[in-house]
C-alpha cells in the first residue's frame, strides 16, 4: 500500500489526477473552490473517463464567491449532456444549514484493480494543480482502507441538505454576485441590491435538486402518509417520531440532537401565518387543538427539495 507525500514542487498534483482520471471508472471529488482554469487542465482526461464509461460526481464549494461562474457553467452542460456527471454545489456559510466554511480538497478514483485517494491542500485550480506550493498525500490501495474512510468523510459531505444542483437560473445571480465580490468585497456584502439577488438565490436552491430531501419535504411527506389513513391533522409528536424513523433507515446526515428543533423550526417558519420573509406557506396549525399540523393546497402540491 503506497503512501506519498507530494509537493507541487517536486511534481504537480494535476499530472497525477490527470493520470487518476485516465484509468478511473469511478471518480468523486470534493474542492472549496472550482476555477475554469483548473478545468483547462484536467479536461483531456475528464472527457477520456467519460467516454469510456467513468462515472464522476464533483461538489465544490460557493463561500467567498470563489468559484467562478464559468467553470458552474461548464459543469452544469457537461452534466446535461453526460448521464454519468453528477455536479453540486455546498450553500456557502451564511446560507448553509450547517453554518461552516466548505474547504474540503479531497480527490477519490477507483478502478477494477485499485484505489487512489488524495487529500491535502489542492483545489481545482490551475495554480492548485499546477504551480502553487501545495502539498498532498496520495493512497494507492489494492484493498481499500484509507480510501474508504476518505470516502466515509465525503459522504458526510455529500449527504446533507446544503448540497444541491445548480441550473442556468440560479447561474445568472451567482454570477451577478461573483462579479460584485470581485470588483470589491466590502461594498458587496453592504449592497441591497446585491442582498436581495442573495436572497432570491437561497430560494432556489431550496427548489434545485440535491442528494438528501430537506426537512421540511420529509415533513410534507409524513403528513400526506397520514392524511391517507382519514387523518387530516397530525401530532407534532407523531411528525418527530416518524421522521427519526426515517432519517435513521435512510441514513440520512442530520444532527439528532437538534433534530426536533430543527423540525419545528421548518414547521412555524412555512406554517400559513407565518411572517417569516421565506414562507411558503406549506403548513397549516389547527386552531383547535395545539401542536396539530396539516397542509395548504401549496404544500400538497410541494415539488422542490
Amino acid at each position: 500500500m503506497p503512501i506519498q507525500l507530494l509537493s507541487n514542487l517536486n511534481y504537480p498534483i494535476g499530472n497525477i489526477i490527470n493520470q487518476e482520471l485516465q484509468n478511473a471508472e469511478n471518480v468523486q471529488m470534493a474542492v472549496a473552490f472550482l476555477k475554469y482554469s483548473g478545468i483547462r487542465v484536467i479536461e483531456n482526461s475528464l472527457n477520456h473517463c467519460l467516454s469510456k464509461g467513468g462515472n464522476i460526481e464533483l461538489i465544490v464549494g460557493l463561500d467567498f464567491k470563489t468559484t467562478d461562474p464559468k467553470s458552474i457553467h461548464y459543469f452544469i452542460n457537461l452534466q446535461k449532456s453526460n448521464s454519468t456527471v453528477k455536479f453540486y454545489c455546498f450553500g456557502d456559510r451564511e446560507e448553509n444549514k450547517t453554518n461552516i466554511v466548505f474547504h474540503p480538497k479531497i480527490y477519490l478514483f477507483q478502478n477494477k484493480r485499485e484505489t487512489t485517494g488524495i487529500v491535502g491542500s489542492t483545489n481545482l485550480t490551475q495554480g492548485g494543480l499546477m504551480t502553487n506550493f501545495e502539498v498532498n498525500t496520495i493512497f494507492k490501495e489494492i484493498k481499500p482502507l484509507y480510501f474508504s474512510q476518505l470516502q466515509a468523510i465525503y459522504n458526510s459531505v455529500k449527504f446533507t441538505d446544503s448540497v444541491f444542483s445548480p441550473d442556468e437560473e440560479y447561474l445568472v445571480g451567482y454570477s451577478d454576485v461573483y462579479k460584485a465580490f470581485l470588483e470589491n468585497e466590502s461594498n458587496a456584502k453592504n449592497d441591497r441590491g446585491i442582498q436581495k439577488i442573495v436572497k432570491e438565490m437561497q430560494k432556489k436552491e431550496e427548489r434545485l435538486p440535491g442528494t438528501i430531501p430537506s426537512i421540511k419535504s420529509l415533513i410534507i411527506d409524513i403528513i400526506k402518509k397520514y392524511q391517507q389513513t382519514g387523518n387530516e391533522y397530525v401530532q407534532l409528536q407523531d411528525i418527530y417520531e416518524e421522521l427519526e424513523k426515517v432519517v435513521a433507515e435512510k441514513k440520512l446526515n442530520y444532527k439528532m440532537d437538534t433534530f426536533r428543533n430543527s423540525v419545528r423550526g421548518e414547521l412555524n417558519k412555512h406554517e400559513d401565518e407565518s411572517k417569516h420573509p421565506d414562507n411558503m406557506h406549506l403548513f397549516i396549525r389547527s386552531s383547535e387543538r395545539k401542536g396539530l399540523y396539516s397542509l395548504t393546497e401549496k404544500g400538497r402540491n410541494y415539488q422542490g427539495r
